[in-house]
């Protein structure tokens, strides 16, 4: 007999399977997701901690009709599979393929897409809403971990709807742990009283005894208050329930009895309502059980083992730029007693997990609270602290308010650490750092810097841990360096860009990752007879005014290069200047372009892009000609190539 998955065409198909069929669904599901990841690399442990619950939601509840929401996605491999997209599972993180996140053009069962935490309630909230508006009957489930709990936005739209009171679902599939440990009181004290002996002896035995004694009605429903009074003090529900929510649980979320019995149970009840189901980070293979953080993004690996699937280094030794940013600001964390560093559930995703262990006073994690993790930075910074926040670009988007109120307009010194900054490969449009240029320029008071390497990476940490007039950004990409050596690096001085080469005709300006691309096309350039200036821009604001214009007064051309959305960044302020000083000059723009750049590698991400060094050559080559520009007198004269 074939596996029961290969024969689940739509949700329906699930519903008409034993409870024995189930178990046997699970595992099929459990089996497909280690057997792909492992190619692929996705989120294994999440996904595989949520695959019963899945299941029974899919036994329970008409999903051709109801809508079930995911938050974040990182649980929802089995939901997948189980829609329609089990064939087309081995493309999982590939260009054009499947995608790692829940996504509203990629099935008609995403009824909502998301990459970022604690969106599933707020969302599903409007969806109530406008269910209720237009008079239709279908169930809104939505599913959160404990991890997205942390975040603020979850518990605004539990209020909100405990408030409306309107019909709900909730499914609170507690893990333990997010990407990091989970951290604050909610999470411990949920934690500590769901698994809490007198809370669960008190619990089981109130229930037997108004249930299973024959006592009179008076006495029956005087027990039942009892258990409702010790539910209510002792229950992980309490603070649900004072929101105006019914609280069902804890569950055993890998029981599939138990959990479809309580998904029936709750299914007719009116108003809203919230399922507590407890459950495994990787449950099932043991590896991801034996260490849920190491298998939570993974790389491919060997199944058998659990073994990661470890690429040959090269010649050169390279290291991460999260770890290059870590070891800086440990270094100065050992010199400055005053520096500390806070982040949004991502110590280990910003290279500072080690530091945390050696500083654990001054290393600070949030949880997925970006706003938190800002603004109480700026609380640390009016004390005299110097705070860094080390953040990813995506995630920093969530929290620009703060910056501006919180932190620019009061000209608080406080360091942002931006990792993943530009194109990030396999997770897609909502991780990638294409904005933050944009919205970092526009605030009055904040300085932005983009380190070429790991070297300039080092200097710029340094530079904003001495910078006190206001707010300082870094941002720098996902991957390696192999540039460490920071006396190779000019010093940084504010505003100041670095002139790699000097040119007349063809003007590279260029930041970040993209330094190496005009690097590159400056040498055939300069082949046809070309004078080329390359310049690292390393700010971003404040600009170098002065070599700008004096670069450009003399060129031909001058280009802009730059990974991060053309509009309003890098080279939107080198025209802002241009256009202030009065001087005139073609100028071509390359940025990430006005769309959403699909997953892929990252090299295929910067190709759709326009932004590898082939097509950038192209270009920049059919606008020369276009110009009829020629390399200067005195130079050796040859026509551009069409």
């Amino acid at each position: 007999m074939g596996k029961l998955l290969d024969h689940i065409a739509q949700p329906r198909d699930v519903q008409l399977l034993s409870l024995q069929e189930l178990g046997q669904l699970a595992q099929d599901c459990r089996d497909r997701i280690v057997e792909v990841t492992s190619k692929r690399g996705g989120h294994l442990a999440s996904s595989l901690g949520a695959i019963e619950l899945t299941v029974a939601l899919f036994k329970v509840f008409n999903l051709e009709q109801d809508r079930l929401l995911w938050d974040v996605g990182h649980q929802a491999y089995a939901y997948k599979l189980l829609t329609g997209r089990n064939d087309r599972f081995e493309t999982l993180a590939q260009q054009g393929g499947i995608k790692k996140f829940l996504s509203r053009d990629e099935s008609p069962y995403d009824h909502f897409g998301a990459g970022h935490a604690s969106t599933s309630i707020s969302a599903g909230v409007g969806m109530v809403v406008g269910r209720d508006l237009q008079e239709q009957s279908h169930q809104v489930i939505a599913v959160i971990g404990d991890g997205a709990m942390t975040g603020g936005l979850a518990f605004e739209a539990l209020n909100h709807n405990g408030f409306l009171d309107k019909r709900m679902l909730v499914i609170y599939s507690d893990n333990g742990m997010s990407i990091d440990p989970n951290v604050g009181a909610l999470s411990k004290f949920i934690t500590r009283i769901s698994i809490s002996k007198p809370y669960n002896i008190i619990r089981e035995e109130a229930l037997e005894m108004a249930t299973k004694v024959p006592f009179s009605k008076t006495v029956h429903s005087g027990l039942q208050r009892i258990h409702d009074s010790v539910k209510s003090f002792w229950s992980p529900g309490m603070l649900f329930e004072q929101l105006g929510w019914r609280y069902f649980g804890p569950v055993d979320g890998h029981n599939l009895k138990d959990l479809v019995d309580l998904l029936e149970h709750v299914k007719e009840l009116e108003g809203p309502i919230v399922v507590h189901a407890l459950t495994q980070k990787g449950k099932g293979y043991k590896p991801a059980e034996g260490d849920a953080f190491k298998y939570h993004g993974v790389k491919p690996f060997v199944p058998e083992s659990g073994e990661f699937i470890i690429k040959k280094p090269g010649l050169v030794k390279e290291v991460s730029y999260s770890k290059v940013f870590a070891d800086k600001l440990g270094e100065l964390m050992e010199q400055d007693p005053k520096v500390m560093v806070s982040s949004a559930a991502m110590v280990s995703g910003t290279g500072i997990l080690d530091l945390q262990a050696k500083f654990p006073e001054r290393v600070l994690d949030v949880g997925i609270a970006e706003g938190h993790a800002v603004t109480s930075a700026a609380g640390m910074a009016t004390t005299g602290i110097k705070p860094f926040v080390a953040i990813y670009s995506t995630f920093l988007q969530r929290a620009l308010d703060h910056i501006i109120h919180d932190v620019a307009v009061q000209r608080l010194p406080v360091r942002f650490m931006l990792d993943r900054a530009g194109l990030v490969g396999a997770d897609g449009p909502t991780h990638h750092g294409a904005y933050d240029l944009t919205y970092l320029r526009m605030i009055p008071e904040m300085v932005v810097m983009v380190p070429k390497d790991g070297a300039e990476l080092r200097r710029m940490v340094e530079f904003a841990h001495r910078h006190e007039d206001g707010p300082s950004a870094v941002r720098y990409p996902r991957g390696n360096t192999a540039s460490l050596d920071e006396s190779s690096v000019p010093p940084i001085e504010l505003g100041k860009a670095h002139l790699l080469q000097p040119g007349r005709d063809v003007v590279l300006l260029a930041v970040g990752t993209m330094v190496a691309v005009a690097e590159e096309i400056a040498e055939p350039l300069k082949d046809t007879g070309f004078s080329v200036a390359v310049v690292n821009g390393r700010f971003v604001k404040p600009l170098d005014s002065e070599l700008i214009t004096a670069l450009a007064s003399t060129a031909h051309l001058l280009v802009t290069l730059e990974e991060n959305t053309v509009h309003g960044g890098f080279g939107s302020g080198v025209l802002e200047v241009l256009s202030e000083a009065g001087v005139t000059v073609p100028t071509q723009v390359f940025g990430i372009l006005d769309r959403f750049i699909a997953q892929g590698s990252p090299d295929q991400q910067r190709e759709e892009a326009g932004l590898s060094a082939e097509q950038v050559l192209a270009k920049i080559r059919e606008r020369l000609f276009a110009l009829h520009a020629s390399p200067r007198q005195g130079r050796t004269k040859q026509r551009m190539p069409a």
